[in-house]
């Protein structure tokens, strides 16, 4: 059945995916970054595809025409000509972009993304949602496209035996199942943050919702007057705008949040009609085109710009916007030679497309293992041989070492007990403790990992709302010293006057470190002497290094100086010990930052991280500087 053609969706389509797209490429408007909340883009095509697959699913099924095969053949061929286009093009330019460990990853993730459960392999990656890595990681945004393939491949069954058995109650019936998916994603949200973002159990119900929207608008017979249509609709259209620029959350999606965007796009789709003056946006030609390529456009925008940020191609707003072109013509030539092609049963039958298909898988698999079996090709590098510039490398080493370390208790009752809380910036300055015992005899290490404002609830024994392992209790407890060192936002230092005296009244000695130097010299997590290593081919010398210092002091992130000072005046309100991170690489008088070790190896790769080399060296640092 050939379903009637809503143009206030693609219009939704539109609107989606330029929210992804522009949150994606990070642009600042006025000193802000410009639609920060953007990847809500992504909740409201969840609705957009569970009202569709509904649609199709209900009228075939009342009709008595549904095939479980024809269902899925059609979602093949919506689905894969087009990813499978995107793929070799990220291929091609992941071949002159991506290091070799990095190259290795990213063919795992096209063997990964073509079974549609790359969402799970990112989230046993370890990747974190948000973290500057994932920008540089081509396929990262698969994760959304596994989440709808799980759903078309479980939905159908689901929804069959809802309609054989509970059809007068088919809302209640999916109803229950969006209720508890959606309780999932509520707990989860602050449990386990990235579980939830990449779980189907976590995003079921935001495709339910579309689900029911279909549903509901199938029983009303409300008819709702155009003037109410209109104010309706852009309302819900203001619901979207608020939750693109205007979100501050900090936690991955879904959460109470997802609901605003959710929301906006369900009342538009229910209330929406063909005329009134915001017929100027949803029934726009040039607004229903991009619609039209918007899944092309959601596959190609994102390695586009991974390989534009791994070449430092684009340094302003107007570079991004030459980007959005090219992107944009590229998509358009996926939709016009690819997608609409492949959908067309006359331009292909279903067992030349089955082949053509199967063919297609088998072959990009192949390449994937070949990159594979050969360790992503080392030899496009052959300065690695020498240096290692690969950014993964690093961040699989300090993993071990994590693993290496763990969380140990405190066991010498004669040493001092010093507790390290903080985030991956805490978990650094640990290690550089932890790896260094020998130059503090006096001291026991251990470590709290959390975001700092997670200890808001430490007084009953809380992270946020999660409550203390006995092993963190006991450290806690135990320890004489708290040193407090992270990577602190906005929602943290809200939060710190109050947690400082919280811990302060406990009669253990507090320290409080400043934010640590964060340096934007690169947008591709290469460091300065990376980059000097890629163009010459070897380490600078001694004159070359001095001046390399002299660069990196002046690709120091500004904004922290804002959040350090706030930090040392609540050391000082509350008369405790505040330390500046800064003097241990850098020198504000010689206006230079260190970069290498004494043995010649990289202290930090990427914008602020230590390597385990670092770690160990500024270990030594902070026992010359006597930070207690």
């Amino acid at each position: 059945m050939k379903l009637k053609y809503r143009p206030e969706i693609d219009s939704l389509r539109a609107i989606s995916v330029l929210g992804v797209i522009i949150y994606h490429s990070k642009i600042y408007f006025l000193g802000e970054l410009f639609f920060q909340g953007g990847y809500f883009g992504v909740d409201i095509f969840f609705v957009i595809s569970g009202y569709l697959i509904t649609s199709i699913i209900y009228e075939d099924l009342r009709k008595n025409k549904f095939s479980l095969k024809k269902f899925y053949i059609k979602r093949c061929r919506r689905i894969f000509p087009a990813l499978i286009f995107t793929i070799l093009i990220s291929l091609l330019l992941s071949w002159y972009s991506v290091m070799p460990v990095s190259f290795v990853e990213y063919a795992k993730s096209i063997i990964y993304s073509l079974i549609f459960v790359s969402n799970y392999y990112f989230y046993f990656s370890g990747l974190e949602y948000g973290a500057v890595s994932g920008l540089l990681k081509p396929l990262l945004h698969t994760w959304s496209l596994a989440i709808e393939e799980q759903f078309y491949i479980i939905f159908p069954l689901l929804f069959i035996f809802g309609f054989t058995k509970f059809r007068k109650n088919l809302i209640l019936y999916l109803g229950i199942i969006l209720f508890v998916s959606f309780i999932t994603a509520i707990y989860y949200s602050d449990f386990a943050p990235n579980f939830n973002f990449y779980f189907i159990g976590s995003r079921a119900w935001e495709l339910l919702v579309g689900s029911l929207l279909f549903l509901f608008s199938q029983k009303s017979n409300l008819q709702i007057k155009t003037i109410y249509s209109n104010l309706i609709t852009f309302f819900g259209l203001l619901l979207i705008f608020i939750s693109f620029q205007f979100n501050y959350d900090t936690n991955p999606t879904p959460n109470l949040n997802t609901l605003l965007p959710l929301f906006g796009a369900s009342i538009i789709i229910f209330a929406f009609k063909k005329d009134g003056f915001l017929n100027l946006l949803f029934v726009n030609k040039f607004v229903l085109k991009i619609g039209l390529i918007s899944y092309s456009l959601y596959l190609l925008h994102y390695p586009i710009f991974a390989f534009v940020r791994a070449n430092r191609l684009a340094h302003s707003n107007i570079d991004y916007f030459v980007v959005a072109i090219i992107i944009f013509i590229l998509s358009y030539i996926s939709y016009r030679f690819v997608e609409k092609p492949f959908r067309n049963f006359n331009f292909i039958k279903n067992k030349s497309f089955i082949k053509t298909l199967v063919g297609s898988i088998i072959f990009i698999c192949s390449l994937s293992f070949v990159i594979i079996s050969n360790k992503g090709f080392e030899n496009r590098y052959p300065q690695l041989s020498n240096f290692s510039l690969d950014y993964e490398k690093y961040l699989k080493e300090l993993r071990i070492l994590k693993y290496e370390l763990g969380v140990p208790s405190f066991r010498d009752k004669s040493k001092k007990n010093l507790l390290v809380i903080g985030n991956s910036h805490g978990r650094d300055l640990f290690n550089a403790l932890k790896l260094n015992e020998n130059l503090f005899l006096d001291y026991e290490f251990s470590i709290l990992d959390t975001k700092i404002s997670c200890l808001k609830n430490i007084n009953q024994n809380k992270l946020c709302d999660v409550t203390l392992s006995k092993l963190q209790e006991k450290i806690l407890k135990e320890s004489n010293i708290i040193l407090i060192s992270s990577r602190y936002d906005d929602e943290d230092l809200s939060e710190l006057k109050n947690i400082v005296q919280e811990l302060s009244s406990s009669d253990k000695k507090i320290i409080l470190t400043s934010n640590r130097p964060e340096f934007y010299f690169s947008s591709n997590n290469m460091t300065i002497i990376d980059e000097f290593f890629v163009q010459n081919g070897r380490l600078p010398n001694d004159d070359e290094i001095l001046k390399l210092k002299k660069r990196y002091f002046l690709s120091i992130d500004p904004e922290l100086k804002r959040k350090n000072i706030l930090i040392e005046k609540i050391a000082k309100d509350n008369q405790i010990d505040y330390i500046n991170t800064k003097e241990l690489i850098c020198s504000d008088q010689e206006k230079t930052c260190e970069f290498l070790t004494d043995n010649k190896s990289k202290i930090i790769f990427d914008t602020s991280h230590f390597t385990r080399e670092g770690a160990k060296y500024l270990g030594t640092k902070i026992q010359e500087l006597k930070w207690f």
